[in-house]
């Protein structure tokens, strides 16, 4: 990259943290050089350098954001992945920061047999945090452009997925007025008729099925759109709350990274467990003492049946 390159790599997620710094007798009881991971990771963070001046430059900070992504998004591979950004001219205001999004968890991905895909609107919750960065003027600025952008997309695959279903069963569509027509002959003998007419039926069967598949691609489409716009709504609301924030993405000084050791697990940074499902402490109360109930009178009622049962 030159001085105003950006690129984005895609990694394994154990570039972000693998590998150990340096360690002395003092500090562990044993003498430990650094890995080279770490020794890369730290030097993308915090890189000083020395120009073909022999001047020495103090730290430079190119990493300027990692999204986390799901397992098995990639073909080829199952494992967890991610996306390091890199900047060699970052925003002074950005200039000692790394934007951290956690894109993994669970909800925001469709699982396939095969693949986790990500849908336009889970694209939409990353880009919107990417070019953001915490700011909820900026997140009101560029989501009617993603939103129009993304929605246009959907249309395109929708357009796509009905020249494919046309192509299917083409050859049924075009056979069925053929069939018809022959059937409005007043000559046919009854056998052939009697083959014309199942035909008819099957032909009528197969079709059936291209307008159900039809309809689908329709209500797939209106669905995802209808997704896109509950994300946008999902997203302005993340960036007012502070508590949602941290669930989504971190902004991390250099200090911390520097605190750290510069290790970039994600979860060191981003609140990445799931919330607890919350317990209405009283309706539970109320649901058990109904069960305690309940037990209590089917105890009696069976202890009525024994005795009955006994007598006799």
């Amino acid at each position: 990259m030159n001085d105003h390159g950006r690129a984005g790599v895609v990694c394994p997620q154990g570039v972000l943290f693998r590998g150990q710094p340096e360690k002395t007798e003092e500090e562990d009881g044993s003498n430990r050089k650094p890995d080279d991971e770490y020794l890369i990771r730290r030097g993308l963070l915090d890189g000083g350098y020395t120009d073909e001046e022999g001047v020495t430059h103090e730290h430079i900070n190119i990493i300027e954001a990692i999204v986390v992504l799901p397992a098995n998004v990639f073909y080829g591979t199952t494992i967890p992945a991610s996306i390091i950004f890199f900047n060699r001219n970052k925003p002074a205001a950005r200039r000692d920061k790394v934007l951290m999004v956690y894109a993994a968890r669970e909800g925001w991905y469709k699982e396939t047999p095969n693949l986790n895909v990500l849908l336009p609107h889970d694209i939409l919750r990353i880009l919107v945090q990417l070019e953001a960065w915490g700011d909820i003027k900026v997140a009101k600025r560029v989501i009617p452009g993603h939103e129009a952008r993304l929605k246009a997309r959907i249309d395109e695959e929708l357009t796509f997925m009905l020249s494919e279903i046309d192509e299917k069963y083409k050859e049924e569509f075009n056979e069925l007025p053929t069939v018809m027509k022959q059937l409005k002959d007043t000559k046919l003998a009854r056998t052939k008729r009697t083959q014309l007419e199942k035909r008819a039926e099957r032909l009528k069967i197969i079709l059936a099925k291209r307008d159900t598949e039809i309809q689908a691609a329709f209500d797939g489409a209106d669905k995802e759109k209808q997704a896109v716009d509950t994300v946008a709504q999902e997203l302005l609301a993340m960036f007012a709350d502070p508590e949602q924030r941290k669930r989504y993405f971190a902004i991390v000084e250099r200090e911390e990274l520097e605190e750290n050791e510069f290790n970039l697990n994600i979860p060191r940074y981003v609140d990445t467990f799931e919330p607890e499902e919350e317990i209405d402490l009283k309706a539970a109360i109320e649901a058990f003492q109904e069960a305690v109930a309940l037990e209590s009178k089917l105890g009696s009622e069976l202890q009525t049946v024994f005795a009955a049962l006994g007598a006799r």
